[in-house]
C-alpha cells in the first residue's frame, strides 16, 4: 500500500486492518493516517524501531497489537524500543486502560502510541475485541460458545488452544445473513456492534493518537 500521510499506525494483518478503517468509518475518524499491515508481532515491532528513526515521514507513530498470552511480555517489548532511543520517558511508564499517547522529550522524535488488543487490560487478540462488540445476550454467541466446548469436551477440536477465540468469533459470523463476512465487513454491516464500549474508547484512543 503506498504510504500518503506522515501519521502511521502500524498493525499485524489485513483483518487488523480493515477493522481499523471499519472503525473509522463508523466513528468519523479523520482520515489523516496510513493503516499499515506489517504481516506479524514481530514485523511490527521492528517497524516501529525503524520509523522512530525516520522521523520527517513518521511524525506520528501508532501500534495496534494482539496481547496473545502475555500482555506485559508484549508492552517490555515495545517500551524497549522506546527505551533505546533515550528519547522518551520511560521510568514508571504504564499502559492506560484506554491505550498510550506519549509525547517524545525531543521534538523531533515522533508521537507513538500503543493499544494492545483486545483492551489493554488482559491477554487475547483482535478475535477477543470483535467478540465483545457482540451484545451479553446475544444467542448466537452463546450458541458458538456451546459449539466449541462440545467439540472439545469430545476432543475433536482441531484449533490450538490459543486460538479459540478465532474459532469462536468466525463461528459466530458463519452464522450470519451472508454467512462468513470478514470482520472489518461485519462492522460496516451492523453484525458487530461499533458503539460498544470498547469499540468507542479504541476509536477516541485513534482520535487522540491522530
Amino acid at each position: 500500500m503506498k504510504e500518503t500521510h506522515t501519521y502511521k499506525l502500524l498493525v499485524e494483518g489485513k483483518d487488523d486492518q480493515h477493522v481499523v478503517w471499519a472503525l473509522c468509518e463508523k466513528h468519523n475518524v479523520p482520515e489523516t493516517f496510513d493503516v499499515i499491515d506489517c504481516g506479524s508481532a514481530e514485523n511490527t515491532l521492528k517497524s516501529l524501531d525503524v520509523r522512530l528513526r525516520l522521523a520527517d515521514n513518521n511524525r506520528r507513530i501508532g501500534v495496534v497489537m494482539d496481547a496473545d498470552t502475555n500482555l506485559m511480555g508484549r508492552w517490555d517489548s515495545f517500551v524497549s524500543i522506546l527505551k533505546r532511543t533515550e528519547k522518551y520517558k520511560c521510568d514508571d511508564l504504564t499502559l492506560p486502560q484506554d491505550g498510550l499517547v506519549l509525547e517524545p522529550t525531543d521534538n523531533t522524535y515522533p508521537k507513538v502510541g500503543i493499544w494492545l488488543m483486545p483492551d489493554n487490560n488482559q491477554n487475547g487478540m483482535l478475535e477477543d475485541f470483535m467478540a465483545a462488540l457482540t451484545a451479553s445476550d446475544d444467542k448466537l454467541m452463546k450458541k458458538s460458545e456451546d459449539v466449541l466446548t462440545d467439540l472439545e469436551t469430545e476432543g475433536i477440536q482441531k484449533y490450538k488452544p490459543v486460538h479459540r477465540s478465532k474459532a469462536k468469533i468466525h463461528t459466530y459470523l458463519a452464522w450470519q445473513d451472508v454467512p462468513g463476512r470478514p470482520m472489518g465487513q461485519a462492522i460496516t454491516a451492523n453484525i458487530l456492534n461499533s458503539n460498544s464500549d470498547v469499540a468507542v474508547r479504541f476509536a477516541k484512543w485513534l482520535i487522540e493518537m491522530f
